[in-house]
């Protein structure tokens, strides 16, 4: 039996992490709601929950072609996770800081409570695309050097 090679370890650290950002993706709304039950969090983002899981679709289907094949010529499935992290971080820091003078909000800020709630999910996203890019910047390494390591 041999150990699994750095590629390995990266891409099931690239594996687990996205999967548990795009689970927690489909939740989190959902736990800020718990958090704070004065508003609608969802609504007041203007994230439904389609476009949630359109997202942890997107997310889910790079990552199981990220487990398929690391070849060393596709950086594209990494990248396709850590966009959708940035992108999920993106829109949440431009909401936040957006003044908002009519809504269910009203000219108040954003707890903090919920901002912790809701932050993981983009973060786990774009630290599984990172693991990613390690995981097939590994492979390239090694198949640049003549090693093809046993299926």
């Amino acid at each position: 039996m041999t150990s699994p090679s750095m590629a390995d370890r990266a891409a099931i650290a690239a594996f687990a992490l996205s999967l548990l950002g795009a689970a927690y993706q489909m939740i989190a709304y959902g736990l800020a709601y718990l958090v704070d039950t004065r508003y609608n969090y969802n609504y007041y983002f203007g994230i439904s929950g389609v476009w949630i899981i359109i997202a942890t679709v997107v997310v889910f289907w790079a990552i199981s072609h990220l487990m398929d094949s690391r070849d060393p010529a596709r950086a594209t499935w990494p990248a396709i996770i850590t966009a959708m992290g940035a992108a999920n971080l993106g829109n949440m820091i431009i909401q936040w800081m957006t003044p908002v003078f009519i809504g269910p909000l009203g000219n108040q800020a954003v707890p903090t409570d919920v901002v912790l709630t809701l932050i993981p999910a983009p973060l786990l996203l774009i630290a599984g695309g990172m693991f990613g890019f390690v995981a097939v910047q590994h492979q390239r390494k090694i198949s640049s050097l003549g090693i093809h390591p046993s299926s």
